[in-house]
């Protein structure tokens, strides 16, 4: 994926003029930054902020490094129910479809889709039905790995279209110790990302002590931990105890989630939260945003 576009590359991608661009950008709605010749540059990210905000149509989505789009041809995001979405995302993974996963997901996003909707519809229903293959059908765990390595790689890609300041504030998390999967970690990164905070995605198998460890050196404002698995939820749990001291203390709020938090039996406290889905997870961002301001 390109990092950059110029003026003319964008307004070929979106089919205005160049001298339009250049006007959006003088006029502040469009942020570029210029070379030391004077030209003007706008990051891809700036750049899928402005299509996605401005509903903008991508005629040339080659011209911005996101050649997945045209692998979509006949198919209109827009029309699209979270239902219909999730089973065309299924029938891609399903059929080991890279181009087509990675540019339904970009797809969705550029028309106007939080991350956490994409998370908690497409994704999430898709990889649960791919789940269920493993058990049903003789190939089901060939179909299942295929499909999760196309589904974090299309989360990746995702996420390299997302706009973080460098002046915003860090979390960071992981999936709990014992736990091996990758995905719901990294969708959870994804989700606050989206929501313009730095994500520090420690990933599978994360120690409890080492997430402390990464919440103090990069003063997390959050952290989160993922349990997908928890074959020792009592130690788990213990572990979590452990942890909310030195959290509270700070002030900082820790996520729990997965499909075997609720196993853990965790407590309720004043900065502890259980969460059910990436949208729970999103409304608690915002609300972290309205109390700071």
């Amino acid at each position: 994926m390109k990092q950059v576009l110029s003026p003319r590359e964008l307004a070929e991608g979106i089919g205005v003029s160049e001298s339009s661009v250049k006007r959006w950008v003088d006029d502040g709605h469009l942020e570029a930054a210029k070379t030391a010749g004077g030209h003007r540059r706008i990051s891809v990210q700036e750049a899928a902020r402005y299509v996605r905000e401005r509903s903008i149509p991508l005629l040339r989505p080659d011209v911005l490094g996101l050649a997945e789009l045209t692998a979509l041809a006949g198919v209109d995001s827009l029309s699209l129910h979270s239902d219909e979405a999730a089973a065309r995302f299924f029938e891609y993974l399903r059929a080991g479809a890279e181009a087509e996963a990675r540019g339904l997901l970009f797809s969705l996003f550029l028309d106007g889709w939080s991350v956490a909707e994409i998370v908690d519809g497409p994704l999430r229903a898709a990889m649960a039905r791919i789940g269920e293959l493993w058990t049903k059908e003789p190939s089901g765990v060939f179909w299942e790995h295929r499909a999760t390595q196309i589904a974090i790689q299309s989360l990746g890609r995702l996420r390299s279209l997302l706009k973080v300041s460098d002046e915003a504030a860090f979390t960071i998390g992981g999936a709990a110790s014992g736990d091996p999967y990758i995905l719901p970690s990294m969708a959870v990164a994804a989700v606050l990302e989206g929501e313009g905070l730095r994500a520090v995605n420690l990933g599978a198998e994360t120690p409890a002590e080492t997430l402390a460890l990464g919440i103090e050196d990069l003063d997390a404002k959050l952290a989160w931990l993922s349990v997908s698995v928890a074959v020792n939820p009592r130690r788990l749990r213990d572990d979590v105890l452990r942890l909310l001291p030195a959290l509270e203390a700070r002030g900082t709020p820790l996520v729990v989630g997965g499909v075997h938090a609720k196993k853990l039996g965790l407590p309720k406290r004043e900065l502890l939260y259980i969460g059910g889905s990436m949208a729970e997870l999103e409304a608690l961002v915002k609300g972290m945003k309205l109390a700071r301001g």
